[in-house]
């Protein structure tokens, strides 16, 4: 059995986590898997070269951006891209391809379409939509139809049987069913939950070593928000809570964005907080071992707005450390079925603005601010913003050990990495052994791929 994975780059974050954890599980377990990675920028290709396993390299395949006279390339573009894939991935090999659906590369998008209608192995691991994403499907809707005359929804969800897709949570896999893929050919597969532990690690010495590097005063809690700084994972949310309960703790953040459109409102934050003398401390991550800083922690708090698994919701009671935030029902939903109790989740932070009541979620940036200014210079005011929302006057209030060591077992038993990697391979051989190829199928628009 041949299996390529297949992403746009190998960027730190969730999507390159999972990527990393299928191929080194399926090494162990599975060791007569050929396996290769195929991306367009492999910025971290180390885990992968210590497995042995071969990268293939090729830029077209990261994200194409709007730019001056791309339409004029796109016709080239999309015949290099599927030349590329052709001479790379044989009609034996299942394609593992993670977000292929977010649009992205719609050119990618259309190339890897084609070439499931022609007979190719097509696994489509679905993180996020770009139905969630209005510019994503905006771009998808200017290439594939506008330009390729080409029906978005057949390149997105091609009604064939090399083509398999698997989402992340219920929610996702009831929005494909409802696209019209079968059943048969629709995978529900939550992430795999695994952290490093070390045995024999003293919380204490860990929590005094970080909180030397950084500057921390130690008599303070630790809040962690373990993430990469973009739009939906609602950071002024994060920061307004600094501001409502100052004094009292150390906010941390981990990651800075890496996409270039993200760093200005990031810049943006950063800025205001040191203006107003707030205490968050940004980019933690890059100063400090990621596990050893969830460890520490007194609480992992998220306020994202939207998820495609939610990772945050549970790799930290792994470590002991309880999740406060925002709650995500479409995600937690599926989580709490299987047995994770969440006692410190909220829906919304009401807030009272100029135009009247709002969750401050739904804020524009610059409204956030000025919410966090007046809660800042009005302590009546920050006030009634904690008691609008009861569950943030718990936020000091300690989890149960019973909840903390339910939520562990739960997570072990359900979200294990060997679950995962069994229930992955059965549809690799599903794939491989059941699936009939169809006759080949020839793009109806102005560029054939193939």
């Amino acid at each position: 059995m041949k299996v390529a994975i297949l992403h746009h780059h190998l960027n730190p974050g969730g999507v390159t986590r999972i990527m990393q954890l299928q191929a080194e599980s399926l090494r162990r377990v599975f060791p007569e898997i050929e396996i290769v990675v195929i991306t367009g920028h492999a910025t971290n290709p180390k885990p992968f070269k210590a497995l042995e396993i071969p990268i293939v390299e090729y830029p077209p395949l990261d994200y194409l951006h709007r730019r001056r006279g791309l339409e004029q390339e796109l016709p080239e573009l999309l015949s290099d891209i599927t030349n590329f894939l052709k001479s790379n991935i044989d009609r034996n090999t299942i394609i593992h391809v993670h977000n292929l659906n977010l649009g992205k590369n719609p050119v990618l998008t259309l190339a890897l379409s084609a070439m499931a209608r022609q007979g190719y192995h097509l696994f489509n691991h679905c993180h996020d939509f770009a139905e969630d994403r209005p510019e994503n499907m905006k771009f998808l809707h200017e290439i594939v139809e506008d330009y390729f005359q080409e029906d978005l929804h057949r390149v997105l969800y091609p009604d064939n049987s090399t083509s398999f897709f698997a989402t992340l949570n219920s929610f996702d896999y009831k929005r494909l069913l409802q696209k019209g893929i079968p059943e048969k050919r629709v995978l529900l597969l939550p992430n795999p939950v695994e952290v490093n532990k070390t045995e024999g690690v003293v919380v204490e010495n860990v929590r005094e070593m970080i909180c030397r590097t950084l500057g921390l005063d130690g008599n303070k809690l630790l809040i962690t928000y373990p993430v990469r700084v973009i739009r939906r994972k609602n950071i002024g949310e994060f920061i307004l809570l600094s501001a409502l309960f100052a004094n009292r703790s150390h906010w941390l953040v981990t990651q800075p964005p890496k996409n270039p459109v993200e760093m200005k409102p990031y810049q943006n934050w950063k800025d205001f907080c040191e203006r107003l003398h707030l205490d968050v401390v940004f980019e933690a991550g890059l100063k400090v071992d990621f596990m050893e800083l969830l460890t520490a922690s007194d609480l992992c708090l998220t306020t994202s707005t939207r998820e495609g698994f939610g990772m945050v919701f549970l790799e930290p009671w792994l470590l002991g450390t309880p999740v406060m935030g925002r709650n995500i029902g479409y995600v937690t939903r599926d989580l709490i079925e299987s047995g994770v109790q969440f006692p410190l989740l909220y829906d919304e932070i009401e807030v009272e603005t100029e135009n009247g009541q709002a969750d401050f979620a739904t804020l524009e940036m610059e409204e956030q601010q000025q919410v966090i200014r007046h809660a800042l210079q009005d302590a009546a005011y920050a006030e009634k913003v904690r008691l609008q929302t009861p569950m943030l006057l718990k936020l000091f209030d300690e989890v149960s050990g019973v909840v903390i060591e339910n939520n562990r077992k739960v997570i072990e038993e359900n979200y294990s990495l060997k679950k995962y990697t069994h229930t992955l391979y059965e549809v690799y051989r599903k794939m491989a052994e059941h699936y009939d190829r169809p006759s080949a199928d020839t793009h109806r628009g102005r560029t054939p791929t193939g």
